[in-house]
């Protein structure tokens, strides 16, 4: 049976559309962003305990076992919910919201405070919620040891940032799912 032209082009479109929506994502409840806000003050308090009790090189350690071949959902406070990747040769890899295509970078330890920091440079990263460039970070290893802002985090590069890029453009507060065969 053959469709009318503008009816097949009408199912093209819809077809189309529904290839590049996201399979399942959900936002954060407010009430559970709040709950997660309470629960970093805590996780900082305690990862800042354990560190004070660490040399800088089991630090160091500590920081380079926990952002080795790993992809963690976060959330904080005026970035929203975003996704990165951090490779075990120092690439990295983020999914921010609003951006149309994977935010690129390297990853490492710097030794220049006590204790040692994670440090991220960001190639040509803008940040679409505030407009700022922002080519370099350097974070507690509080932050990253204590998993302070990681909603949850998985082995590996779970949705394929590395190799295939953004699975779509998300909003703030999308929270995405794991893909059920990763």
């Amino acid at each position: 049976m053959k469709l009318p032209l503008i009816t097949a082009s009408i199912l093209a479109l819809c077809l189309g559309a529904c290839a590049t929506s996201p399979p399942v994502m959900m936002d954060m409840p407010a009430e559970d962003a709040a709950a997660f806000e309470d629960q970093a003050v805590v996780r900082w308090m305690n990862a800042s305990t354990a560190i004070g009790d660490m040399t800088d090189e089991e630090v160091r350690a500590a920081l380079v076992a926990e952002l080795s071949d790993r992809t963690s959902i976060v959330r904080q406070e005026g970035h929203g919910i975003y996704v990165e990747y951090t490779a075990p040769d120092g690439r990295f890899f983020s999914w921010y919201p609003l951006n149309t295509s994977v935010e690129k970078g390297t990853w490492s330890v710097s030794d220049a405070e006590s204790p040692p920091e994670a440090c991220f440079k960001y190639k040509d990263s803008y940040h679409p919620l505030t407009g700022e460039f922002e080519p370099e970070e350097c974070v507690p290893a509080v932050q990253i040891i204590g998993r302070v802002y990681v909603v949850d985090s998985r082995e590996g590069d779970v949705f394929e940032l590395g190799t295939k890029g953004i699975p779509y453009a998300k909003t703030a507060e999308d929270l995405p799912v794991w893909p059920a065969d990763r």
